[in-house]
């Protein structure tokens, strides 16, 4: 698994656009993008916004996996905005064997790690 920086652009219609720029390898984006795991942003663009969804190709980005970059932007906590991967996930349907149970599962990064533990 390669790490690299990825840019976030998930679109609200007329709420908005959640923007975010993160570290993450191409596994744990692979599944996101694969598995269509629904991500619950809650109420991120204001009161009773209850934003939710799959994340598409398109609106997640690498923008690069040069690790001197992956490095520095690690150790100085330069990511800034939307990570799609630290919130929560109610909906979801995997392909293969694994049978994640929802309540064990806080955040989506939790989700992704089972997944690729499983299938390992």
């Amino acid at each position: 698994m390669k790490k690299g920086v990825y840019r976030l652009e998930f679109d609200c219609g007329r709420m908005g656009v959640l923007e975010g720029t993160f570290v993450a390898t191409d596994k744990e984006v692979e599944i996101l993008l694969k598995e269509n795991i629904e991500v619950y942003f809650g109420e991120v663009l204001g009161k009773h916004s209850e934003i939710t969804g799959g994340i598409d190709e398109g609106e997640i980005v690498l923008l690069t996996d040069n690790q001197d970059v992956v490095k520095a932007v690690e150790e100085y906590d330069l990511s800034s905005g939307t990570n799609p991967f630290y919130y929560p996930t109610y909906i979801f349907e995997v392909s293969d064997d694994v049978e994640p149970k929802q309540e064990e599962y806080d955040v989506v990064q939790d989700l992704i790690e089972e997944i690729i533990e499983y299938r390992k």
